[in-house]
């Protein structure tokens, strides 16, 4: 069964868990919102233990059979988190998942999370025997047209109303990455005590704030800036941003930028690949500059350094997550540092 995201939580009440969810898609706001709901679903009605299996290379599928057939002294049942990212399944396991598929181990749920899929993985034997026996949910990114819309109503979350004019002008700032929406609707409802947020509100907190934006952040590091680069990082560190919140931003940009420099090495016009990526007029120049800099084979390594980040975030490894956000931001700027230059 195929759901899109917005009717997850009411799939959950009327039919309960399935036992299996395949999440997919490169917007990471609504990816991570539908497992979050998933996890609280499957926890308040008796799921008590998570087991999260990432895969990488040489993942041995096994595990996946293993994580389901082990004996808990713990619980009786469990959320299996299997992780793909930008992995793909492979002979091994596309086979495994289609056995899986076929009978699921009644106490288990398995909670799959992947990239986008495109049109031939979505006709794969693997991808139809996940959907036969669960719950497809491929998320898109929200569309620039739609975009105000859907600001209007996540203000709503927050107890307030907002004018669609301000919603317009922050959807015009954050250019449909909706991570940077949520981020300018929270710092909204921390400096304005009105019931509805009007264009006057957002236009002051946008004149007056001192802040270093995100996503200027990115920006900057497209152009190639290295030095303005850095005093924005530097910047938000000592503003005590949260790393983990430029990395979401970061590697939801990281791996459109990816897609692209392929479709451009493949010959695809760069109209073409702006227009199918929704990239705005506004940000042309300083994407079209990166991509001219680094192509495919310089850019994709960058998404090696994004996981050794993840694993430091999410306290896998030792390390200081700022280090490898500077050497990250550099080098999409075009610039090699030796790392140990951001202290945190």
């Amino acid at each position: 069964m195929r759901i899109k995201t917005e009717q997850l939580p009411a799939t959950l009440e009327k039919r309960g868990l399935a036992p299996i969810y395949c999440i997919s898609g490169d917007e990471p706001l609504q990816l991570l919102e539908s497992v979050d709901t998933i996890r609280r679903y499957a926890s308040s009605h008796g799921v008590e233990e998570r087991i999260i299996l990432t895969v990488e290379k040489d993942f041995n599928w096994h595990n996946l059979f293993a994580a389901g057939a082990n004996l808990s002294l713990f619980a009786s049942r469990r959320l299996i988190e299997l992780r793909l990212d930008e992995h793909k399944p492979g002979r091994e396991g596309g086979a495994a998942l289609t056995e899986y598929a076929a009978a699921p181990p009644p106490d288990n749920i398995l909670l799959l999370t992947m990239a986008r899929l495109d049109k031939q993985a979505q006709k794969s034997v693997w991808f139809k025997s996940l959907e036969a026996g669960g719950v497809i949910i491929q998320v898109w990114p929200v569309e620039p047209a739609q975009l105000p819309g859907w600001i209007m109503h996540r203000i709503r979350q927050y107890g307030k109303t907002m004018q669609r004019e301000a919603a317009t002008l922050i959807a015009q700032k954050v250019e449909g990455n909706l991570l940077a929406a949520r981020q300018e609707l929270e710092k909204l409802c921390l400096l304005v005590d009105a019931p509805e947020i009007t264009l006057e509100h957002v236009m002051s907190a946008v004149n007056d704030s001192a802040r270093y934006d995100v996503f200027s952040l990115i920006e900057t590091a497209c152009l190639g800036n290295g030095e303005h680069t850095a005093r924005m990082l530097r910047g938000l560190q000592s503003e005590g941003v949260e790393p983990i919140s430029i990395f979401g931003a970061l590697l939801w940009e990281l791996r459109r930028m990816c897609v692209m420099a392929c479709a451009l090495e493949s010959g695809v016009p760069r109209e073409q690949v702006f227009s199918e990526h929704r990239i705005w007029p506004q940000r042309q120049t300083a994407l079209g500059k990166l991509l001219q800099r680094l192509p495919v084979r310089r850019l994709t390594p960058l998404l090696g350094t994004a996981y050794q980040l993840d694993r430091r975030l999410k306290g896998a490894v030792r390390g200081n997550p700022w280090e490898l956000l500077e050497q990250l931001l550099f080098r999409l700027a075009g610039i090699r540092l030796a790392s140990g230059t951001v202290n945190g």
